[in-house]
């Protein structure tokens, strides 16, 4: 295993400033009401309202699956991060313990406080919710980055959902991370949920823009039938 450990605020503030031209949506789907599906990381979701979802290119194994953007606002952009990681047999409770240990061994190098951890569901799955902050400096100030960690092992695979927030703002937007925890499905342990449903978001569209091209071109070839007459 890899021990080089990247702060975990970097890395989340590196992902909130991804332009949005370089995020692809291949294998997704986003409708008008913010309503993510993709099939290959099996997950579905309802993004807040006004924040931007992006699919960021893998450029490290810890890096962001996919990445929901808050508008800017008071020098830092809150960002939702989902990573999702084969679980290889490894249990939900020793994924936890081994990610803080990491966690734990990167705070001697940067100020990272765990200040709670609980149980929870997410999506009908068991999850490990934790509250973590760290203290950093940057360009000669000081900023305090608070973060809200789910992890559920579904489907052979651990999803990581995080939200990241300077501390002063940071309560101020859980709602908008709580309400997408709550909409949340997961392949896996929802046999009920139709990706057809999804998809038809797009093959709708593209029936109707068919349509309209062909009565268009009928009303024209009808106009131009009466005008030899």
């Amino acid at each position: 295993m890899n021990n080089t450990i990247i702060p975990v605020s970097l890395l989340l503030i590196l992902v909130s400033f991804v332009p949005i031209s370089s995020a692809s949506m291949q294998n997704s789907t986003l409708d008008s009401q913010g309503n993510y599906a993709n099939l290959s990381l099996g997950i579905t979701f309802q993004a807040p309202a006004g924040w931007t979802v992006q699919e960021p290119k893998k450029s490290q194994p810890d890096a962001p699956d996919i990445a929901v953007i808050a508008p800017y606002s008071g020098g830092f952009t809150p960002s939702i991060s989902f990573t999702i990681e084969k679980s290889n047999g490894t249990t939900l409770d020793d994924y936890i313990k081994n990610k803080n240990s990491q966690l734990i061994n990167a705070s001697q190098s940067s100020n990272i406080l765990f200040l709670s951890e609980q149980d929870g569901t997410i999506g009908g799955v068991d999850a490990k919710i934790s509250l973590l902050q760290e203290n950093f400096t940057s360009q000669n100030s000081s900023n305090a980055i608070r973060f809200k960690q789910a992890t559920v092992l579904t489907n052979n695979e651990f999803y990581t959902i995080t939200y990241a927030n300077k501390e002063s703002n940071f309560d101020s937007d859980l709602s908008s991370y709580d309400q997408l925890l709550g909409s949340i499905k997961f392949m896996s342990n929802d046999t009920s949920f139709s990706w057809t449903g999804y998809l038809f978001i797009g093959i709708a569209g593209a029936a109707l823009i068919a349509g309209a091209i062909i009565a268009i071109k009928r009303k024209s070839s009808q106009k131009n039938i009466s005008s030899d007459k």
